[in-house]
């Protein structure tokens, strides 16, 4: 369930940190995070073009990623636009998640994350 990952095009990236398990506007991100060794990104891609609003929410996106993501060449999601769909993408998607960090991707068996 890895997606491929290619950092060529990136500005900048910054990890979104849970600090309170009652406070969390994003319960099962926050779980993931603080019971595996899962990170959230905030990416903020290159843009060659002029800078325009529409621009700028395109080249935002969120991923969920390894713990190890600064060596990684795979995120755990697709890049989605704001934490509500990528909250919403892993509720859907937990199940499947869960069984590839803990026993190894289910597309590629060579590939386990642990």
């Amino acid at each position: 369930m890895s997606n491929p990952f290619d950092a060529s095009d990136l500005l900048g990236s910054r990890e979104i940190r849970f600090i309170s398990r009652e406070e969390s506007n994003y319960p099962i991100l926050m779980r993931l995070c603080m019971d595996f060794e899962f990170r959230v990104l905030q990416l903020q891609r290159r843009l060659d073009s002029e800078l325009t609003e529409h621009a700028l929410s395109e080249a935002q996106a969120f991923v969920l990623a390894p713990e190890d993501y600064r060596t990684s060449a795979a995120t755990i999601t697709p890049e989605l636009e704001t934490l509500e769909k990528l909250e919403e993408y892993v509720k859907q998607n937990q199940v499947d998640i869960l069984h590839d960090y803990l026993f190894g991707d289910s597309e590629n068996p060579a590939a386990a994350i642990i």
